[in-house]
Parts: C-alpha cells; structure tokens; sequence
C-alpha cells in the first residue's frame, strides 16, 4: 500500500470547514521562478489596456467593451483594418493577420479560378474574362469585411494575452506598464513601408 494512505503527514492539507482538500502551500524553500505565481484578479485593468493600445485607447475603450463583457467572438467594426487591412495589422503589430490576408485572397481566387496564371489589367477586360472580375470582387469584398468585423477582436486578444503575462511575471504596476507600451502600440515603420508596397503593386499593375 502506497505510504500516502496510511501517514496523515504525507496527505495534502484540508479545508475543516469545506471537508475538501486543498493545494498544499508552496515551498518557500523553491527558487523564484519555480514558485506559481499568484493571479491578483482581472488582469486586464483599464490602466493596462490603455498602456498597451496608447493614444487611440478611448476609442478601443468602446470597442472593447463587448469583448470584456464576453470573452467570445463579439461582432464589431473597424473600417481601417476594412479598407486597409494589410497596412493596419502592420500598424497594429498583428503580424500573423498581416500575412493570412496578403496570401490568403490570391490562394482563394487560384482555387476558384482553378488556374495560377496571372493576367494583365487588359487580359481582364476582355469579354470572356469578365466572369474574373466578379471572381476579384467577390473575394476583395470578402476580404474587407473579415478583416473590418475581426481586426478589433484580434487586437483585443492580443491585449488580453499581453496583460496576462504582465500578471504572470508578477511586475509592479509601473514596470508592467512600461513594458505593455514597448510590446503594444504601433509600428509606424512596418505601415509607412506597408504602403509603400501597396502603391508600387498599384503602379506596377497599372503599367502592365
């Protein structure tokens, strides 16, 4: 028979009020980062949120409400990342959404279209490619209304996991702050350069 069973000293603690067993307490003996750290509560504080989002927080504040109320998908609205969703999750340091909408509408009209050739802004306008164009649009459309309701559910998760582990690494409030505006905020030069490939495939297009 296992030693446990049989030597009360070896049981875990109980709560006599409850009649249910509790963790036992940590070893104070364990180095800092082999302890578990505790949770103070709800991670994620207005004064995080607006750290890490910065300036524009007031109006995420409103947006985010939703998200804060249901930790589910929750329907909104960002008609930057709608209109401009490659330059806005650069913006927004959502690399990994910047990189599924760059590839994921080519792949979408090759597999619609069943071909990998590509065409000329002249090639469309014949008659018997015309079907093509309601191909792009549809896709175009598709796109900017994915990327429109999900941009401000993306950006809010990626807030929330940064403020949690701001709370894991048990931080004080100032040095948690400090560090949730260096991992959030924005990334001008990822967007300034965003544009800049957008306008050159814009031109290269229109010379072709």
């Amino acid at each position: 028979m296992h030693p446990t069973m049989n030597d009360p000293s070896l049981m875990p603690p109980s709560d006599p009020s409850s009649g249910q067993k509790t963790d036992p307490p940590t070893d104070p003996n364990l180095p800092e980062w082999a302890r578990k750290p505790k949770m103070s509560g709800n991670p994620l504080t207005e004064a995080r949120l607006a750290a890490f989002i910065g300036p524009q927080w007031p109006k995420y504040a409103r947006k985010f409400a939703a998200f804060q109320e249901d930790p589910s998908f929750v329907p909104t609205w960002n008609w930057s990342a709608a209109l401009v969703p490659f330059v806005w999750f650069l913006f927004r340091k959502l690399y990994l959404a910047a990189i599924v909408v760059v590839i994921a509408p080519g792949f979408i009209v090759r597999l619609l279209t069943d071909s990998d050739s590509q065409m000329t802004q002249q090639e469309l306008m014949k008659e018997e490619n015309q079907w093509l164009l309601l191909v792009y649009a549809g896709v175009w459309l598709s796109t900017v209304i994915t990327a429109g309701g999900l941009g401000n559910w993306l950006l809010f998760r990626r807030a929330r996991a940064a403020a949690r582990i701001a709370e894991l690494q048990a931080l004080p409030d100032a040095d948690a702050l400090t560090w949730l505006q260096r991992v959030g905020g924005v990334n001008r030069t990822g967007a300034i350069l965003a544009i800049a490939i957008v306008l050159m495939m814009a031109y290269m297009n229109g010379m072709a």
